[in-house]
């Protein structure tokens, strides 16, 4: 990072710019601070880009489509103003150094290493045309190497300026050495433009030159279209064969987007044909730069681009107890199984490629605390709970105590506290140690739906005939909206389902007569009629989307006016949008996990099973459900599970950590009364 210089603003909108971290042909780069305090790149566009025609308007419409794409692909957009005298961008700060950097530095990767980086760089691509974007500016200099693997950036932004406005600025957006044919003959450049210039980005990796790298900017526009790429630097001759192809000067003759993922993920993980995995004998030695794939991931590095969805086609397991025909989700799951726990391990091979994280096979150990509160001291050898048998040395489950069920839970943001709630508790613990406190608060007489805000500064409690918010530090009731119960079904007054927005500015009630709205802190309350009132609510991340309903999911703007029905969304027992808002995840009432996607308002995927809980991982991709005794890590891109964990007692609540490495676990009831430990940690290294 460089010094601000004397000429730079000190802050765009809300954030504060810290320094320079680059310069384009678009406007310049910096590092700025959130109103929070988190560290967030910050786009300003050039002045005089603005003045072009159209840009504005392109500029928005690109943004928007931009923060769909999400998850471990890409750096996500969090905010931006096409309206400001410099329009700005601003997405999330991804440590690491470019990969023009790392090659700078230390040299051109390894064969192996290059097709780890294709695989996640591909996918990523691949995600953002999903989207309707192009890149059109895909270079060393936009690819950060991320502890978890490649990310690309500065993606879309290109788009909203056409081939006109170039000309008419004299502004050159991009580099030429990595620009494909067409973008130098100002064709139309579509998603064959990124592949060239994804062949040019990993020939570089490889040899650490340009494929068509030349002394003058005409010797470099002439080899792009007239002359075969240099690409005698690279050894390994499929690898070659495979970057050739996506260098095709016809964008016909270039391979999908879609298939490039699995072709470099399966020469990646095969490592050229020899043994895969860390101390497979006679394995190569690992370029430890490029993050490894787990063994068995290129199956899972195709992006969910069938014109089918997928469908997981294992029967689905018995309904849990209060999910057969005639029962409700309050009857679900409130008897403990007998006996100890059963334990498979957790296998995330399908976590993905080169671009996820690269936690593979993580199991998974029992050990209980010796008091409430604390933690086994440091260095002991932990023991089996009561009742099960010795596990595997290498198995970890943290059980914490304080609670007689764990019927909400929450992580905070930065991942150093755990919130969870009972009947007359609320307990906040620290996950790393175990340590925690309880704030009491009043008891409920029927168990019904329970839920933390974001920031976890309050809790809201559905009760008889009201609903009831609690400040989760001091416990003090600090609002309470009365419900009528004397209405024709008398299910007015018993809430079904509860969701807070992610602000904390707005509360959502769904019971049997309709959807109740407030504003808070101001209380105001909106009633809205739904055409199958009751069942689950949750608010979009944006606040701008909600959904509820019992036999049809209804999707409702932030005022309550409805926008329309999510397809066979009957009976749905509980929903949740994803981190970025694009996918809305519900459990059908027919036994299946159903994803579907908010903006073409259509089913991405299902799996075959049932789900009265969920949460999804950080990034996005894996989704976590709870249903019966058993916990499920679902891929929702590879289409299939990828891990699970029996508990011993009924699942009623999960979460995820910040940092995507523990699942919380609510227990209906304790394992061990006394100890009250009904809320066990999940953990990955």
């Amino acid at each position: 990072m460089d010094a601000l210089r004397p000429d730079d603003p000190q802050w765009v909108g809300p954030y504060r710019l810290d320094g320079r971290l680059g310069e384009g042909g678009m406007g310049s780069v910096f590092l700025g601070t959130s109103p929070g305090g988190r560290k967030v790149a910050v786009k300003l566009i050039k002045r005089e880009l603005s003045a072009a025609p159209q840009f504005r308007e392109r500029f928005a419409r690109e943004v928007d489509a931009a923060r769909r794409v999400g998850g471990f692909h890409t750096a996500q957009v969090v905010d931006a103003d096409p309206e400001a005298a410099s329009p700005w961008l601003v997405t999330a700060f991804i440590p690491g150094p470019t990969l023009y950097e790392v090659v700078a530095k230390d040299g051109p990767l390894d064969a192996t290493a290059v097709r780890r980086l294709g695989a996640g760089l591909a996918e990523g691509l691949a995600a953002i045309h999903k989207c309707g974007l192009v890149h059109r500016d895909l270079k060393p200099g936009n690819v950060i190497i991320a502890g978890d693997g490649p990310r690309v950036i500065d993606f879309g932004i290109a788009r909203a300026v056409d081939a006109s406005s170039l000309t008419a600025t004299g502004t050159v957006i991009g580099t030429y050495s990595y620009m494909s044919p067409e973008q130098i003959r100002a064709d139309r450049a579509g998603t064959a433009s990124d592949v060239f210039s994804l062949g040019s980005v990993l020939a570089f990796a490889a040899t650490g030159r340009g494929p068509f790298d030349a002394p003058t900017l005409i010797e470099i526009v002439q080899r792009i279209l007239d002359e075969a790429p240099a690409l005698d630097g690279i050894d390994d001759g499929a690898l070659r064969e495979l970057l050739a192809a996506c260098l095709a000067k016809a964008p016909e003759a270039r391979p999908a987007v879609d298939e490039l993922p699995g072709r470099f993920a399966t020469r990646a993980a095969a490592g050229g044909g020899g043994p895969v995995g860390p101390g497979a004998v006679g394995a190569g030695p690992v370029d430890p730069r490029i993050s490894m794939l787990p063994a068995g991931a290129p199956a899972a590095a195709v992006s969910p681009q069938a014109t089918h969805p997928p469908t997981v086609t294992a029967a689905p397991s018995t309904p849990p107890p209060g999910l057969g025909p005639g029962s409700t989700t309050a009857d679900a799951g409130e008897r403990p199984r007998p006996g100890g726990l059963s334990r498979r391990t957790l296998l995330f091979a399908g976590l993905g490629t080169a671009a996820a994280a690269t936690a593979v096979g993580v199991p998974i150990l029992l050990r209980h605390h010796d008091k409430a509160g604390r933690s086994s001291g440091a260095g002991d050898k932990p023991g089996p709970a009561p009742g099960t048998s010795k596990p595997d040395k290498a198995e970890e489950v943290i059980l914490l105590k304080g609670l007689e069920d764990g019927r909400a839970l929450a992580f905070s943001e930065d991942g150093r506290q755990l919130y969870g709630a009972d009947k007359s508790t609320i307990w906040r613990w620290s996950p790393s140690t175990g340590a925690g406190d309880a704030v009491h608060i009043g008891a409920q007489k029927y168990l019904q739906d329970v839920v933390f805000s974001r920031d976890l500064s309050f809790l809201v409690r559905a009760e008889e005939g009201r609903v009831r918010i609690w400040d989760t530090t001091t416990g003090r009731i600090v609002h309470t909206f009365t419900l009528s119960t004397q209405s024709g079904t008398s299910q007015e007054g018993w809430p079904g389902g509860l969701a807070v927005s992610a602000d904390g500015k707005r509360l959502a009630a769904s019971t049997g007569e309709g959807l109740h709205l407030w504003e808070l802190p101001s209380g105001k309350h909106t009633a809205v009629s739904l055409s199958e009132p009751g069942g689950p609510v949750a608010f979009r991340g944006d606040g701008e989307m909600l959904v509820s309903g019992w036999n049809s999911l209804e999707t409702l703007t932030s005022a309550g006016k409805s926008t329309g029905t999510v397809k066979d969304g009957r009976n749905a027992k509980v929903a949740l949008f994803s981190p970025d808002g694009s996918l809305l995840a519900y459990g059908h009432g027919g036994g299946h996990i159903v994803l579907w996607n908010t903006e073409s308002r259509s089913e991405v995927i299902r799996f075959k099973d049932w789900a009265t809980t969920l949460a999804f991982h950080p990034e996005g991709r894996l989704l976590v459900s709870g249903a019966g005794s058993t916990v499920q890590v679902w891929d929702t891109v590879a289409g299939k599970e990828v891990g699970s964990y029996e508990c011993p007692g009924q699942v009623k609540a999960v979460a995820v950590s910040p940092d995507g490495k523990t699942v919380a676990i609510g227990l209906s009831m304790a394992i061990t009364m006394e100890a009250k430990d009904s809320v066990l940690l999940w953990q990955m290294p």
